[in-house]
């Protein structure tokens, strides 16, 4: 008999120990029956995203890079695989674009993006854009309002201002190295770059923004989540995860050479660029496919 006691005993102190961490827990309904607005972005298996660091890549030593290739991709928002760094267009349910993210850090001065130039990439304080620059060279629309603390001049851009809609485009720099230490062949993203497409006076124009250090960015990539698929709200990766697992779509459309020219600079026609773009293409992957044949 004593036994039968000591175990309802123990069974009553696991059931009492459950519902105080079930309490403890954010629950997915709230008592109206309605999703819970307390949990983060209404979904099950995710879960929060503050706190979570990028995932650690190895920075190897320079002596240790045997081959390398840096690489210039366009990524076109407008193809369907690269949606979620397009959408939503003004944040909502915990989540933003791609360029809303990067709007909001450079207004908060929370990170340094650096002058497009023509010819190369300079990520030297000489070259840093600032986010009145940005405001006022491209005519975005704001408001000036006083700081409450300091009194200091601030410029306020509403969501609905910020220029979403005319980023269509990102240039991407990347590099792509043979690791003789571990014999590895891998992809490393250096730097992004958004493309504002508007029409003036003189027709459609593109106008390269600035160059944002990949890394710089990546605290901020792996904390905000990304709605991936339409069967499935809950299968939500980071920023972080799409770009180092390279689930987005692009083209090529310069490769490092000895006169720092784009591929459209030495091709006559579209099917002459489509060549060249498959010809470095194929140089990437039969360079690692080289390596292990005997």
């Amino acid at each position: 008999m004593s036994k039968f006691f000591r175990f309802c005993f123990v069974g009553l102190i696991a059931l009492s120990v459950n519902s105080v961490f079930a309490q403890q827990e954010d629950s997915f309904f709230d008592e109206l029956g309605e999703v819970s607005t307390e949990i983060a972005s209404n979904i099950p298996t995710s879960g929060p995203k503050e706190g979570l660091e990028p995932i650690e890549m190895v920075n190897p030593r320079a002596d240790d890079i045997y081959w390398q290739k840096v690489v210039y991709r366009t990524i076109d928002l407008r193809e369907k695989m690269n949606y979620p760094l397009y959408f939503p267009e003004e944040a909502q349910d915990n989540r933003q674009s791609f360029f809303t993210l990067m709007f909001r850090l450079i207004q908060e001065d929370k990170i340094k993006v650096y002058e497009y130039l023509d010819t190369r990439e300079i990520f030297t304080d000489e070259h840093i854009v600032t986010f009145p620059d940005l405001v006022n060279k491209y005519e975005l629309i704001h408001t000036i309002k006083a700081d409450s603390l300091t009194n200091d001049s601030v410029i306020v851009v509403e969501e609905s201002d910020i220029p979403n809609r005319d980023i269509v485009k990102f240039y991407v720099k990347e590099v792509w190295f043979f690791d003789k230490i571990t014999s590895t062949f891998n992809v490393r993203i250096i730097a992004f770059c958004p493309i504002m497409v508007k029409e003036t006076d003189l027709g459609i124009q593109k106008f390269p923004l600035f160059w944002i250090p990949f890394e710089t960015l990546r605290p901020f990539l792996a904390q905000t989540e990304v709605l991936i698929t339409d069967k499935n709200n809950g299968a939500r990766p980071s920023f972080d995860d799409i770009f180092i697992k390279r689930r987005f779509s692009s083209y090529i459309y310069k490769e490092s050479n000895i006169y720092n020219r784009n591929l459209i600079e030495y091709n006559t026609d579209a099917a002459d660029v489509r060549k060249e773009q498959a010809r470095v293409k194929t140089l990437l992957l039969n360079f690692e496919n080289d390596l292990w044949e005997y």
